[in-house]
């Protein structure tokens, strides 16, 4: 990603929220909450493409681009943070007090958060560019309630990032949230950033969504996309790690995490919806080991 421009992929995923809201045949499937943060939230920062996502033919349009290029990646995106949604909902029953978004993108989930759980400390990390839009989207009720963090992670170490946020509490039950992010990084990046996380707070637990490896060795959807994998690539937003479902497990004891749950989109859809999203992203909800 440049220096200078925000997430091309936080958008897509954004735009792609809104077009299944206006749809009646999605209109059920997306969260009313979810879907009026995220209209505010795109209204505010890119009011060009909000208008057009109202109009029937771009959305139409979107749909075949959808097609042509990864059937099933919209409802998939959906999908997922709805199970995300669900795992939060656990993390804070089991006494989560702080909740920390890392590449948290134009996601409205801390803007949900702030109006449904006053008492929480809500913190969002993301490239400066990005957060800088989200920054000047957000109304002021939110600012007051959400504290913006505006850093790369890739350059920065969480501990360093997060000492400089005054409302950062070590001491808090501390849920992070990785959606969309460690797919970009290296595994040695992720295994980097799994140790800090753990090491900043007294007590972590961690919802992130990863790549399954596929038959050519490397991390990416099922069925792949080469148009969409041009495209990351132009974009300088590769997929750069991934991992066999089998080794999650394995790998995140290593760095003192136990899995307690894993889904993917597709099998939340095989359950309870009656659509078809694309394969090959799952969602991770853990807990770090006690010592």
């Amino acid at each position: 990603m440049r220096a200078e421009q925000a997430s091309n992929t936080a958008l897509v995923v954004a735009a792609g929220v809104q077009i299944l809201a206006r749809d009646p045949g999605y209109l059920s499937l997306v969260p009313g909450p979810m879907a009026a943060h995220g209209q505010r939230l795109l209204r505010a920062s890119h009011p060009r493409l909000s208008r057009l996502i109202n109009r029937h033919w771009f959305r139409m349009l979107a749909y075949a681009a959808e097609q042509m290029t990864l059937p099933g990646i919209l409802q998939h995106y959906i999908l997922r943070k709805i199970v995300i949604r669900d795992y939060v909902a656990q993390a804070i029953s089991a006494g989560a007090r702080q909740i920390i978004l890392t590449g948290a993108g134009y996601d409205s989930l801390c803007m949900e958060l702030a109006a449904q759980y006053p008492d929480l400390n809500l913190i969002e990390i993301d490239h400066p560019a990005t957060q800088a839009v989200k920054r000047a989207a957000t109304g002021m009720s939110d600012a007051n309630r959400i504290h913006y963090i505006a850093a790369e992670l890739g350059k920065h170490s969480l501990r360093e990032v997060l000492s400089k946020c005054p409302y950062f509490d070590a001491n808090l039950k501390t849920l992070f949230i990785a959606e969309g992010l460690l797919m970009y990084l290296t595994i040695n990046d992720v295994a980097r950033l799994l140790q800090q996380m753990r090491s900043v707070a007294v007590d972590t637990s961690l919802i992130f969504t990863w790549m399954e490896i596929q038959s050519n060795g490397k991390p990416n959807f099922r069925p792949a996309s080469k148009i969409i994998d041009f495209f990351l690539k132009k974009k300088s937003e590769p997929f750069l790690s991934g991992m066999a479902q089998e080794q999650v497990s394995n790998f995140l004891q290593q760095h003192g995490y136990c899995l307690q749950d894993m889904k993917e989109s597709a099998e939340v859809a095989q359950q309870a919806y009656k659509i078809k999203p694309v394969a090959g992203e799952y969602i991770c909800f853990v807990e770090n080991q006690q010592v």
